[in-house]
């Protein structure tokens, strides 16, 4: 679905942009899901389907930049048919709605609007009264070898590091804040 629409519409804002020989005021926003980062156990099939989505997304930031176009995802945490049910996002009686879909709006139209012409190939995640900026992974520790590696030479650089660390949790896993 997201890749469909957004072929149009770049599609349609490139030739806006050519024909009119200035950039246009373009914007994307996709829905990912934070189970993109935290590769959620149980769900094999949907981690990887809400990561392509953020790929998609900054990959088409890149590209559609010089026609005026920016593109961005927002992974929002809001009740939903999916969630409803899930005893963290019930609301408590008399307070403040944390999880109510229109929170999640006011980012939406932020980023639909002209003034965040500035933002763009952002992830974030939103629910509440809280948005997190999110950036991409990087790089932990670098192996080198003076020669071409062997399996030897791999096992006797990674083991130490990797002894001491824990599976998985130590692994590519997205830290979430707050």
């Amino acid at each position: 679905g997201h890749f469909c629409t957004m072929r149009h519409a770049c599609a349609y804002w490139r030739e806006k942009s050519k024909s009119h020989g200035a950039p246009v005021c373009g914007r994307i926003v996709n829905t990912t899901s934070e189970s993109a980062l935290l590769c959620s156990p149980g769900q094999p099939n949907y981690s990887p389907a809400k990561a392509g989505i953020i790929a998609l997304t900054v990959s088409t930031a890149q590209v559609m930049a010089r026609y005026g176009v920016n593109a961005n995802a927002i992974a929002p945490r809001a009740r939903t048919r999916m969630t409803e049910t899930m005893e963290s996002f019930q609301r408590a009686a008399g307070e403040f709605d944390e999880f109510a879909p229109g929170n999640v709006s006011p980012l939406v139209a932020y980023l639909a609007s002209p003034a965040a012409s500035d933002v763009s190939g952002q992830v974030m995640i939103v629910h509440g009264k809280h948005i997190d900026v999110l950036e991409g992974p990087g790089v932990v520790h670098s192996f080198d070898s003076a020669t071409p590696w062997t399996p030897d030479d791999v096992a006797a650089q990674l083991s130490p590091f990797f002894r001491g660390r824990t599976m998985i949790r130590d692994g590519f896993i997205v830290r979430m804040s707050g």
